[in-house]
């Protein structure tokens, strides 16, 4: 003769309940560390790129800078240091102000129709694009 002992059916099922819900809460907590960490990695390579980006930008700017000057710096040993009165960067333009008896055929030979010359009664003037010294003179 087989004897069985049924238990109570609400035990059993508050067990399975009880289990069930603590398997879906370390799903969860599991899926919220996971994707915690990979938004910290993501976060974490971004700021590299960015960082990477803006060096590279950083870099450009400063041999752009570097070229100017030293274009700006062979124009003033063209003209004569004594002749110039001031040297300003003004848009995209490289403007000189020289004395008027300055020798200017040199400045004009080297840069041709990139430098516009105004004469007044006071000084002259010498505009250049920069655009084209870059173009001329940067090295990628």
């Amino acid at each position: 003769m087989i004897i069985i002992i049924e238990g109570s059916k609400y035990k059993q099922l508050i067990i399975k309940a009880v289990s069930m819900l603590s398997l879906v809460i370390m799903f969860g907590l599991y899926y919220q560390h996971m994707s915690d960490k990979f938004s910290q990695q993501n976060n974490n390579l971004m700021e590299t790129v960015v960082d990477k980006e803006q060096k590279k930008v950083d870099s450009k700017t400063v041999k752009i800078e570097k070229t100017i000057y030293k274009e700006s710096v062979t124009i003033v040993n063209l003209i004569d240091q004594k002749k110039v009165q001031s040297i300003k960067i003004i848009k995209d333009r490289l403007l000189i102000i020289c004395d008027y008896d300055t020798d200017i055929e040199p400045v004009i030979v080297r840069y041709g129709v990139a430098a516009m010359v105004k004469n007044t009664s006071k000084n002259i003037k010498i505009a250049i694009d920069l655009r084209t010294i870059v173009e001329n003179k940067y090295e990628s």
